[in-house]
Order: structure tokens, then sequence, then C-alpha cells
């Protein structure tokens, strides 16, 4: 463990510190508050021993600056003086001081109290670990509350959404086919219109002012395109849809056996024409002929979600890695790219249904919340490293096939 100490006086300090390294401290050596503080700021220690009265700045002054700062972990801060009325000891310990010994300091004193500041260093360790543990428990529960609650709400929406997508959908395909006969309709009256001649005047007027208004030439030309606009938007909230369904695990699939090698060989065989547009290299690693029992359906979903991510977050001619190995009890599938990355708050709402970094319109924002379900729900885990400009990485982990036989 690593001591501070800070002593003016030669000989105190050396008494001390060859008592501490005897005992196996580490330590540092300062002459006054003053260079103390400096130390600290630059250096960690567990521990911080340091006299009251010195030049610069006394001990009260460090124990203060020490307890004001933002270093990570508890320092144990024991203060040496000759002083030894109650009102000193009052006057350090609301300084922030843990301790306090009377010079000349026993030995064998010196030795329990330094013993005591360690446990409570541990004990300050030991909590401050189970902490962040709580914390990141409680945040995992946050995460999975929310996915089980937008996974009712999506059911209810997928129920409510689809049937009249669907009526929407007959339509427009009834409008499509029955507008090439308007428009042959309106093509026959053109041929014919110099054979009516002889109808009456007002009707051959109200005739020509209705082509006026109707704008047929407009309509011949853009009619198909708005209508084909709107099979393509209906697809698109159609898609949503069927996401939404995935993400709250409806029409799940039965399980079966999946090879995981052939599985990202076949995602990126249907990747193909997008890291041929962008003139991706793929460069692969599958040490593993695992296979896994699963939804193979959902599974190759999150296969596909993760690499197609990686090959859109990647600039032109880059590389991808697709990684497949095993690790302990688990096959583990891992893509990086070497593209833009992310910052602290987008790698912390990446699994959030509906977020999205891509232009409006080009993205969902539901692929990688359903494969967080989707590898979840097959008692696995998924994981992401980013740095801005440094590109990402994703692991998913999946439980090894247990190929064991009695």
């Amino acid at each position: 463990m690593k001591v501070l100490v800070a002593e003016d006086s030669t000989v105190s300090r050396l008494l001390v510190v060859n008592h501490l390294r005897r005992w196996n401290y580490t330590v540092v050596e300062a002459v006054d508050g003053e260079q103390a503080w400096q130390m600290f700021q630059e250096q960690s220690f567990s521990l911080v021993l340091t006299d009251w009265i010195m030049p610069n700045m006394d001990g009260l002054d460090l124990i203060r600056r020490i307890r004001s700062s933002k270093r990570a972990g508890y320092c144990y801060l024991i203060l040496l003086t000759s002083k030894s009325e109650k009102e000193d000891l009052v006057t350090a310990m609301e300084s922030g001081a843990d301790d306090f010994l009377v010079k000349p300091c026993d030995q064998e004193e010196l030795r329990v109290r330094l013993r005591e500041g360690e446990r409570i260093i541990r004990l300050e360790q030991e909590l401050a670990e189970q902490n962040r543990q709580l914390r990141e428990t409680q945040a995992a529960l946050v995460e999975s509350e929310k996915l089980a609650s937008l996974g009712h709400l999506a059911a209810g929406m997928a129920h409510e959404i689809n049937n009249p997508i669907a009526f929407v959908t007959n339509n427009l395909a009834v409008l499509r086919r029955d507008l090439s006969d308007i428009v042959q309709l309106v093509d026959k009256y053109e041929e014919i219109r110099p054979f009516i001649q002889g109808a009456p005047s007002e009707l051959l007027e109200e005739l020509s002012q209705l082509q006026e208004d109707c704008d047929i030439a407009w309509l011949r030309e853009h009619l198909p395109q708005l209508l084909q606009s709107s099979s393509d938007g209906l697809t698109r909230v159609r898609d949503i849809i069927k996401n939404l369904r995935d993400f709250a695990r409806l029409d799940q699939a039965s399980e079966d056996r999946l090879e995981l090698r052939d599985a990202i060989e076949s995602t990126l065989q249907v990747l193909k024409l997008q890291t041929q547009t962008k003139q991706i290299q793929i460069q692969k690693e599958l040490d593993s002929d695992a296979a896994v029992q699963c939804r193979p359906d959902k599974i190759h979903q999150v296969i596909y979600n993760v690499i197609l991510n990686a090959i859109q977050a990647s600039e032109m001619g880059a590389i991808v890695k697709v990684r497949l190995f095993d690790d302990a009890d688990w096959t583990v599938i891992e893509v990086q790219d070497f593209g833009c990355g992310m910052d602290a708050q987008t790698k912390n709402s990446v699994f959030e249904p509906f977020f999205t970094t891509k232009p409006v319109g080009t993205g969902t924002g539901l692929g990688m919340a359903v494969s967080y379900a989707v590898v979840r729900d097959h008692g696995g885990s998924i994981a992401i490293e980013s740095e801005v400009g440094q590109g990402t990485t994703v692991q998913v982990k999946l439980p090894r096939e247990n190929t064991s036989t009695e």
C-alpha cells in the first residue's frame, strides 16, 4: 500500500519512513504541506501521514484540501503532532483527519493505527464495488422493465395497426390496377375528340374545362409514381410492425439447432449487395464449429442487424471484421468496424427502442432493441465497445450447446 508522509523535521520523517518500509509500505516523502499537496494531485495514495505544524502549508490545510478534492477512492488521513489537548483532537478530527497520533509516535501504536486504516480502506473499496454492481444491476432491471413495458405496447400496436394497413394496401392495389383502365379510357377520348365537334357547344366547352382542370397530362405522368411511393410507405410501416412484433416476441418460432458458422456465411451472402456497393472488405475468423439450440430465425436476425450496422457505419472501402470463437461456456460472435464510433451517451441509448443515429426515414431504431431482447431470451448477452472516430465492436455471447453424454 502506498503512503505519503509529510513532515518538515528530517529526523522525525526518517524515523517514520523507516518503520513504514520495514512493514512493506511504499513510501513517498514530502518536506512540507505544499509539496505533499502537489504529490497528492500527481499520484494515488491510500494513506497519508502528516505533521500538524509545517511551513508553507500546515497539516490541517493539507487535510482540508485532500478532503475537498475529487479523487476517486477513500484516503485515510493520520495527523502527527506534539499537541495532546482534547481541543486539539477535536480540531484535527473536524478538519477531516481519521486518526490522531502524538509525537514522538510509539512504534507499535503507529503499526496498529496503520493496520486499522488499511481495514477501513478495504471496507470502503468493497462498498464501492458493491455500489457499482448494484448500479449495474439496477440499470439492467430498469432496461428489462422498459423493454417489457414496450413489448406489451408493441403487441397492442401491432394488432391494431396491421388491419388498417392491410385494408389500405389492398385498396391501393385495386386502384393501381384500375388506373390503367382509366388512362386507356382517357386516351380513347383524346382519339375520338376530333369526331365529336358536332356536339352542343356548351358540352364541348364543359369537356375542355374539365380536361384543363384535371391536368390529364400531369396525372398520366405522376399518378403511377404517387401510387408507388404510397405502396413503399405502407411497406415500410408494415416492416416496422413486423419489427415491433419481433420485439414483443409474438409469433415465436420453434427451437432448433443452428450452426453459427453457416448462419454467419448465409447472412454475409444476403448482405453481399451492401458490401459490394460500399466496397467493404469482410475479414472472417470463424474459429468455432459451435451450434446453439435456439429459434434460428431470431438469431439470424441478430447476426443480420449487427453486421448490417457495421457496414452502414463504415466508409467506402473499409474493413469489417467478423469473428466466431468459443470462450468457456459461451460461443461468441464479434463484429468490429472502424467507422465513426459512438460517444458515451449514444452507446448508453443504443438498445433503446426507436433510438437511431441514421437519417430520418432510413432507420426504425428497432434493430438493436430487438437483438438485445432476442439474445437475452436465449440466455446470452450483447455488449458494445465504441470510441468516437475509432469504430465499434459488438460482441454477442450465446450459451454453448451441451454435447456431453451420460
